[in-house]
């Protein structure tokens, strides 16, 4: 079975995606995602956000994030499929690496698909949709939770 093609311009999008993740950069994400940004989670919600607010909550989620002991997260886009002339679906596999306790390090893999508007060569997410919840990975396979570290 051939492995789907996935272009230069998806893979340049998530990997810059991925590095202003990791580095809780605003200024960094606000080029990447479009406004509104919309979002559906693994319980069916959906809502659509200002990328203001998407941007402020980037840096709100740092703390917390760090107190779990997280270090990086990783975006891969595995399949791309042009969806219109500007519109592509992208699925990607997602990890989160977390290393509350030294030497005891925690992959959380997720995957998630993104819809991006690409136009002259640039990316912007305008919907995305995670299959599973991180964070919830992490307090039901691991007992690890914000609660349990206050």
């Amino acid at each position: 079975m051939d492995m789907p093609q996935v272009s230069d311009v998806i893979r340049t999008f998530f990997k810059e995606f991925e590095q202003a993740n990791n580095a809780f950069a605003p200024d960094r994400l606000a080029s990447l995602v479009s406004d509104p940004l919309v979002g559906a989670d693994p319980n069916g919600v959906v809502q659509a956000i200002a990328k203001e607010d998407y941007l402020s909550g980037i840096v709100q989620s740092q703390q917390y994030l760090q107190m779990l002991g997280f270090q990086y997260i990783k975006a891969v886009p595995i399949e791309e499929i042009q969806l219109s002339e500007h519109y592509v679906l992208v699925k990607t596999q997602g990890t989160m690496h977390i290393e509350k306790t030294p030497g005891q390090p925690i992959d959380l893999v997720h995957n998630a698909a993104y819809i991006l508007f690409v136009k002259d060569g640039k990316a912007q997410i305008v919907f995305s949709l995670t299959h599973e919840d991180p964070m919830k990975m992490l307090q039901e396979q691991y007992g690890i939770s914000l609660e349990n570290l206050t």
